[in-house]
């Protein structure tokens, strides 16, 4: 029964020296560690903020690129149609003059060059 108490009673001091341990601690430390979470806290809200700009950033460039391909592919549907209209009237005055071969070559010699363009 007397070692119970001698393990308890060792028990207990131990337990006031890890307090006084964690008090000493506090008392050097603490101030440091309240800066370093402070400096943590403001670090990720930077990272944060700089994360949601980046992200509203690539939105925009995302749509803007679809704009824009979007836009360049209207360019080239309209071109095309002027071409093929152009190919159209060229023909059609190459039905009425009964022209020859060598017309309708160079007529879609210059189509082919606007099209390499």
């Amino acid at each position: 029964m007397a070692e119970k108490q001698e393990n308890s009673k060792n028990a207990v001091d131990n337990q006031k020296e890890v307090d006084r341990i964690a008090a000493v601690r506090e008392l050097i430390f603490g101030e440091n560690m309240k800066e370093y979470s402070s400096e943590f806290a403001d670090v990720y809200n930077k990272i944060k903020s700089l994360k949601e700009s980046t992200d509203k950033n690539l939105n925009e460039a995302v749509t803007n690129l679809e704009n824009k391909l979007s836009d360049l592919e209207s360019l080239m549907d309209h071109k095309f149609q002027d071409l093929n209209d152009d190919l159209d009237k060229r023909l059609a005055d190459l039905d009425d003059e009964k022209a020859d071969r060598r017309k309708l070559g160079k007529a879609l010699e210059k189509i082919a060059l606007m099209l390499q363009e």
